[in-house]
């Protein structure tokens, strides 16, 4: 068994990081366990464990009535934020170490346990990392409740002022620890990436409030807690909110826009360009002979090929871009601030991105002998404002016609309604010669 546990431990994943982000991970875990060591050397206070009791039961109760809305949110992909701490940053600010350790670990247990997926590795430090957050609440209660205390402030203002502190220092030092983890790992990570953006921030927000309620409810009461039951619930639920609208505005098969959605976003963007007199462009794509894929390979394969195309096309546009799929095989691209000549440009490097390489037919399988490759090409058409069009609906009614252009002209083309734009690179032709591997269907 020992042998066997071993083995279990030099398989985890956290041995095949970067250098420095498992020297980061291991001395975070270091740290957390000296100090729960050190800490859990006393015993704690008999006194005390009608309040730890009354807030593990509280955050148990809240993590298994939010279960079904944790999967949910889960399948959809979003980012794992969630209102757990609320008992963890209570815990810390009410009770001593020792106490609002045992809370801490037992929570995290509790949640391993319940967790239908879980990489040990990363549970440890997401739990050696709420621990030292817990360190730090607690010892900015203990500061700035004696430091205001002295200072002559009334016992309502000190707590006040001492939890809402407290509640920062704990999600303080977990975004920032979690940052260096995240920057470590993916050396180009911005800051977005590291701390999230502001709907993020706004649950972190709603946290560390929750957490300084049920705080001071608990000092008055250990009872009191299971007032935060509700709150806390319904907050949860209030998370599927961002993703439930991102989902409805979302195409399932490309992860890119719907139509109605690219919609509102270009008819604002359009809006600002001319309240600015600026340009602005749009591109209309559509993967030639397409309906092949579906017939000689399935539905699912031509699935799995728009996702492709759509993942391409997000690596060649800009971010202020905004990328939708139009219907079918036609996706869309509004491209703010951008000319006749750059618009061109980018449609040709669209163009290349997807016309100049082999994309994979179905995902890859352990154990293949080659993933099943297709060559496709892709037409594009191209509207510019206000020389091509001032509304929406003009431009891609221009960008539909220069479309038609491209593909009456041979396919594999960029066009502005006005002829066939050349590019500054030859147009890709395909190539006999495939990588090693790889088994090639062309889709001229």
């Amino acid at each position: 068994m020992v042998a066997h546990s071993g083995h279990h431990v030099r398989s985890w994943g956290l041995w095949s990081l970067p250098a420095p982000a498992l020297t980061f991970f291991l001395l975070v875990d270091a740290a957390a366990v000296t100090y729960a060591l050190t800490i859990l050397a006393s015993s704690p206070r008999v006194a005390d464990l009608s309040t730890a009791a009354t807030l593990c039961a509280c955050a148990v109760v809240c993590i298994e009535g939010a279960r079904r809305v944790e999967r949910r949110r889960r399948r959809g992909g979003a980012l794992h934020k969630d209102l757990q701490p609320v008992w963890m940053i209570a815990a810390a600010i009410v009770l001593p170490p020792t106490t609002a350790l045992l809370c801490v670990i037992l929570l995290r247990t509790w949640w391993r346990v319940r967790a239908s997926r879980c990489i040990p590795h990363r549970w440890t430090f997401s739990t050696a990392v709420v621990v030292i957050a817990a360190v730090c609440a607690h010892s900015t209660y203990d500061a700035v409740a004696g430091v205001l205390g002295d200072a002559g402030w009334a016992q309502h203002q000190v707590v006040t002022v001492a939890t809402m502190l407290a509640a920062l220092a704990f999600l303080a030092t977990d975004a920032l620890l979690c940052a260096v983890a995240i920057r470590l790992l993916a050396p180009t990570s911005t800051l977005r990436e590291m701390f999230g953006d502001s709907a993020d921030l706004a649950v972190d927000a709603v946290t560390g409030g929750l957490g300084c309620l049920v705080a001071a409810a608990s000092m008055v009461t250990p009872w009191a807690g299971v007032l935060g039951i509700p709150i806390t619930l319904a907050g949860q639920r209030a998370l599927l909110l961002a993703q439930l609208e991102s989902e409805a505005s979302t195409d399932g098969k490309t992860e890119l826009s719907n139509f109605p959605h690219w919609r509102q976003e270009v008819e604002d963007l359009l809006d600002r360009a001319r309240r600015r007199e600026a340009r602005f462009a749009i591109l209309l794509a559509d993967i030639d002979h397409f309906k092949r894929i579906n017939d000689t390979h399935g539905h699912l394969a031509g699935d799995h090929v728009l996702r492709e195309v759509a993942a391409r096309m997000r690596a060649v546009i800009r971010t202020e871009d905004v990328a939708g799929r139009f219907g079918g095989e036609e996706f869309v691209i509004g491209m703010p601030g951008v000319d006749v000549a750059d618009a061109v440009g980018a449609a040709h490097r669209l163009r290349t991105a997807i016309s100049g390489s082999l994309l994979p037919i179905r995902p890859a399988e352990a154990g293949a002998d080659g993933a099943e490759v297709v060559r496709l090409t892709i037409s594009v058409g191209v509207a510019v404002y206000p020389s091509d069009g001032t509304t929406l609906d003009q431009l891609l009614d221009h960008a539909d016609r220069a479309l038609y252009a491209a593909k009456a002209a041979g396919r594999n083309r960029v066009s502005r309604g006005q002829g066939i734009e050349p590019d500054v690179v030859a147009l890709a032709q395909p190539t006999d010669l495939d990588a090693p591997g790889q088994r090639r269907a062309t889709v001229p």
